[in-house]
């Protein structure tokens, strides 16, 4: 087994299920609630540490209660959080998640008062101890620091940057990982409807990089560094009940995969099995037997 850094956010997830999103200014009861720790970083770690891999938390914990529940549920989940950056004002990042029991679709409200990991934090990070790097595409100019000091501290480890969302100056970040992941969020605000055009696009931003998107009910594409495209396609389960982390579970079965010596191949198809078994449960439990 490896030995992992995750690099980002932890919240606190409140989640209401309900029969149907509502309308503007309905009032509806939800069938059901359940409140838990999320955050892309923390969730990958979470369904890493299910494995058997030792895996590291980085990321800012809040002196507060919800701060404490966040730490105390990560390291139930086997995930450590000693590399942690704690901070007495603030308040704990909150989701407010919507989701439709019909659809499996989930609505998020996302609240903030909290600084964002530091870099000062992360250089006394043991960075010569690890197998693995991950790190979330968030605030540019701090993670592109973490990235550029990982670079310098590396053996030969993997870096693998989830990229969510579009951010300013993130294609900066882009050519400091080894692997690369893309939300088809991301894709598409770009402009682009096909992975293909997008791969050929980002390319120059990052000649050496392994290029991964996931696309939904259509499975996922990855580019290796001989412009050799991939695909796997989606393995959806009976019926879709909670897509909420997805994406976050896609990134760690390829993390996993990748890092257990699976080829490229092999892992795109193994992040999609797992993907697919987590839209057909609620959380993340049992995912590995």
């Amino acid at each position: 087994m490896s030995h992992i850094l995750t690099v980002g956010i932890a919240t606190l997830d409140i989640i209401n299920l309900v029969d149907h999103y509502p309308v503007e200014d309905e009032e509806m009861r939800a069938l059901g609630q359940r409140v838990e720790c999320g955050g892309n970083a923390a969730n990958t770690a979470c369904v890493l540490a299910q494995y058997g891999h030792v895996v590291e938390f980085a990321g800012t914990l809040a002196h507060e209660p919800d701060g404490y529940r966040i730490e105390q549920e990560l390291k139930a989940r086997q995930v450590a959080t000693g590399f942690c950056q704690h901070v007495k004002k603030g308040k704990a990042p909150t989701s407010y998640i919507t989701l439709n029991q019909q659809t499996g679709s989930r609505t998020i409200v996302h609240y903030r008062d909290l600084p964002e990991y530091d870099h000062q934090r992360f250089h006394q990070i043991p960075l010569e101890e690890f197998d693995w790097f991950h790190f979330e595409g968030r605030n540019v100019p701090k993670v592109k620091h973490m990235l550029e000091e990982t670079q310098q501290r590396r053996r030969d480890q993997p870096i693998s940057l989830e990229i969510e969302k579009e951010r300013e100056e993130i294609d900066s970040l882009l050519p400091l990982a080894d692997i690369l992941l893309f939300s088809r969020v991301f894709i598409t605000a770009r402009g682009f409807d096909n992975p293909a055009a997008f791969f050929e696009a980002m390319r120059p931003h990052a000649p050496e990089a392994i290029l991964v998107c996931t696309w939904g009910d259509q499975g996922a594409w990855a580019c290796d560094r001989n412009n050799q495209d991939y695909h796997a396609p989606a393995y959806p389960p009976p019926q879709i009940i909670d897509t909420l982390g997805a994406g976050d579970t896609f990134n760690a079965g390829l993390i996993h995969a990748l890092a257990s010596g699976q080829t490229l191949a092999e892992a795109l198809v193994h992040a999609c099995q797992l993907a697919g078994k987590k839209v057909g449960q609620h959380g993340f439990g049992g995912l590995i037997h």
